[in-house]
């Protein structure tokens, strides 16, 4: 007994390890593949946008999916076009000038700021880090990122369509890596994420088109260049919340800055404004429809996202966290925290035994 007894602990020894690699492994392969899995995140982000146009049409007219999916592909290729051709041509001329324009209103806030000692101790701090690098290696690197965020944006594209176009085969196909008894359940909290996001998504870009629309207006009331692409740019930016908004001032305020220190103020103050109606009156009325997404909750999944998947993980950490939000309530807290929770009428009755 003693030699067999001894004999197995070096036999557990080598198990543990083995095991405790395979998970080290597991961990690090997850960690490199963290790209593959935001880039699949983001087609089906396409995907739902693509089902909330398929479904409705094939429904009204009796087509079949993948007919009423082409429809909607075709369509949004026209729009997109049409729209190009409209103000597409406007839009490009605008953002060239603004990058012109940009860095002209950055030598001026720049003259502006360094009449103060602390201003001219921090562009002396800033000048002396970028001095660091060579301006060929920091070319090469936004030439690598721009082509990257293309073959991505590009990858989304294709695997949001594919996914559209067979929702249930790839919906199913992931189900029966369960057991069959979780499989129902599962299938239940699937489908409400997928209604969750869509929800989400559709409130998200009225919102984006309204600030979008406020503060391009708003812009050229004031006064300040180029206000058709920093609405557009406050729209788009609009789809990250928190952080978005920040960027999409940085601009403005700074060609604003460019006819004096007062549009400047003023631009602030518009942003501002623009926000707070945004976070009182346009959030708070779509999310009795949609999905209720705590500010807390949507800045610590930006945080958390970013660390993780980078910059691809500030754009889709909201939705992110509208499909875990979603799977966490049916998964978890419906089916463990309150799986045996008596209803209110059955506690009522025994609060009625226990006074007895």
């Amino acid at each position: 007994m003693s030699n067999a007894s001894s004999a197995s602990v070096p036999s557990n020894v080598t198990r543990y390890i083995l095991i405790a690699v395979t998970l080290v492994a597991l961990a690090v392969l997850i960690w490199k593949l963290t790209i593959v899995f935001i880039l699949a995140f983001g087609g089906v982000v396409v995907a739902t946008v693509l089902q909330a146009g398929a479904e409705p049409l094939a429904r009204r007219t009796g087509w079949s999916h993948r007919i009423s999916l082409s429809v909607v592909i075709l369509a949004m290729l026209v729009l997109a076009m049409v729209t190009f051709w409209l103000f597409g041509r406007q839009a490009v001329n605008q953002f060239n000038e603004m990058r012109e324009q940009l860095f002209a209103a950055f030598e001026k806030f720049k003259e502006w700021i360094v009449e103060s000692p602390t201003g001219k101790s921090l562009f002396d701090s800033v000048r002396q880090a970028a001095e660091d690098g060579t301006p060929l290696s920091s070319a090469g690197v936004a030439v690598g990122a721009t082509l990257e965020g293309v073959g991505h944006l590009l990858l989304i594209i294709f695997v949001g369509i594919y996914l559209a176009a067979d929702p249930g085969m790839y919906r199913e196909g992931g189900l029966r890596l369960l057991p069959p008894a979780r499989r129902p359940q599962v299938r239940v909290a699937l489908n409400d994420a997928g209604i969750a996001l869509r929800k989400w998504l559709l409130a998200q870009l009225l919102i984006m088109a309204a600030v979008g629309t406020m503060t391009g207006v708003g812009l050229a009331l004031i006064g300040v260049p180029l206000s058709l692409s920093l609405g557009l740019v406050a729209g788009l930016l609009e789809f990250i919340p928190v952080v978005g908004p920040i960027l999409a001032a940085v601009p403005g305020v700074l060609l604003a800055f460019s006819a004096g220190p007062q549009s400047a103020a003023y631009a602030v103050l518009l942003y501002i404004s623009v926000q707070q109606i945004e976070s009182n009156i346009l959030t708070p009325l779509v999310q009795r429809w949609a999905v209720e997404l705590p500010p807390v909750v949507a800045l610590l999944s930006i945080v958390a996202a970013g660390l993780v998947f980078g910059v691809m993980g500030v754009i889709f950490a909201t939705p992110m966290a509208v499909v875990v939000m979603a799977l966490v309530r049916h998964l978890y807290v419906e089916d463990t925290l309150e799986k045996n929770r008596p209803t209110p009428e059955q506690a009522r009755g025994r609060s009625r035994e226990g006074a007895r």
